[in-house]
């Protein structure tokens, strides 16, 4: 019986799977996990929202303030000034008048108790997207980033002085 085969040492007589087996089998398993980790996480290419022009119906970016190809705004622009200095620091007026009035009458829609206030002093208009301030003939002028100025578009940021009262406009 020398060419007998050996006898398996496992108790049923089967022979176990190849060593290498069970290295590749965990392997394939943490690879396919992070196949679907790395596929969770990557972000879908989002196109943006698109809706037509108010005015000349092409369709543009809902994100866009005014057409690109009119000029025509798009959405209303909310407007305020944030007091700074003066009698009512600490406060904000909203822009959502056709024209808002700054000066010392009490029929102003802003009225200042300051010193160096006109009754009518300084009017703020809305101006197609924008808005524009203008001096209503007052005695000490309307100051613009520390310019006097008569008439001006404003700007986000822009700091308005009137008398004492120090504001700054935001949208």
């Amino acid at each position: 019986m020398l060419l007998a085969a050996p006898q398996a040492s496992h108790p049923s007589g089967a022979m176990g799977p190849p060593p290498w087996v069970l290295p590749v089998l965990i392997g394939g398993v943490l690879l396919c996990g992070l196949v679907l980790l790395l596929l969770a996480m990557r972000r879908k290419k989002r196109r943006p929202k698109m809706a037509p022009c108010k005015q000349c119906g092409k369709v543009i970016p809902a994100a866009w303030d005014s057409c690109k190809f009119c000029g025509a705004a798009q959405r209303e622009l909310k407007a305020e000034l944030k007091i700074i200095s003066g009698p009512l620091v600490g406060r904000s007026i909203d822009l959502d008048r056709e024209v808002t009035t700054i000066g010392s009458a009490p029929d102003n829609t802003v009225p200042l108790t300051d010193t160096g206030v006109s009754r009518k002093h300084v009017g703020i208009k809305k101006q197609g997207p924008g808005y524009e301030l203008a001096d209503l003939g007052s005695s000490n002028g309307v100051y613009v980033n520390g310019e006097k100025v008569a008439r001006r578009k404003l700007e986000v940021g822009d700091v308005i002085r009137v008398g004492t009262t120090e504001m700054v406009f935001r949208t």
